[in-house]
């Protein structure tokens, strides 16, 4: 009986392949250790992969306070300049004429568009190049979407009756903007 049990086990680690007998008992084990390298490899590959793409991902965002400075420091955009012209903004708000307080708004949705428009957004008005900006850098997007709104109505028509505090709301919600970018 114990005969039989090792000719048995003998014939499971062997492969008769005509008048040729091999034995095979290792290559069950190299076989497991191969596949079991293959997988272990493969998870790292995919690991690799999402950590790739995540940094590649990064590195494509648009930088925003980054791009300003980099034009400030080309001299595209004098910060000296820009403040004169905020002044000039201010000055205009400030004023009791409602041609004034409209000059204002027009004056900030320009300035502001400047900025972007020297920073390599590129886009044929402000809507566009706000969406080249993420989330994360630009939080209150919609309200200078709205505030540019209000100035393509003043734009469009000389006798747009607009409100003091809606202005004022319009220039505060530029000059937030060109703060949280370190312009003014």
């Amino acid at each position: 009986m114990i005969g039989f049990f090792i000719q048995s086990v003998q014939a499971a680690e062997t492969l008769k392949l005509g008048g040729l007998v091999i034995y095979i008992g290792w290559w069950s084990f190299l076989f497991a250790l191969i596949k079991y390298l293959f997988i272990f490899v493969t998870i790292l590959f995919i690991v690799a992969i999402i950590l790739i793409v995540f940094r590649v991902e990064g590195s494509f965002k648009v930088r925003l306070k980054e791009m300003i400075e980099e034009a400030m420091e080309a001299g595209r955009l004098p910060k000296t300049k820009v403040q004169k012209e905020w002044e000039l903004i201010v000055a205009n708000l400030e004023s009791d004429s409602s041609e004034n307080q409209k000059k204002a708004v027009v004056g900030a949705e320009e300035l502001f568009n400047k900025v972007l428009k020297i920073a390599n957004f590129s886009g044929s008005n402000i809507e566009e190049r706000l969406r080249k900006i993420p989330d994360s850098q630009l939080e209150f997007k919609e309200d200078i979407v709205w505030a540019y709104k209000l100035k393509k109505k003043i734009k469009e028509n000389e006798n747009f009756d607009v409100e003091t505090e809606e202005v004022k709301r319009a220039v505060y919600i530029f000059e937030r903007a060109l703060k949280e970018m370190n312009i003014i």
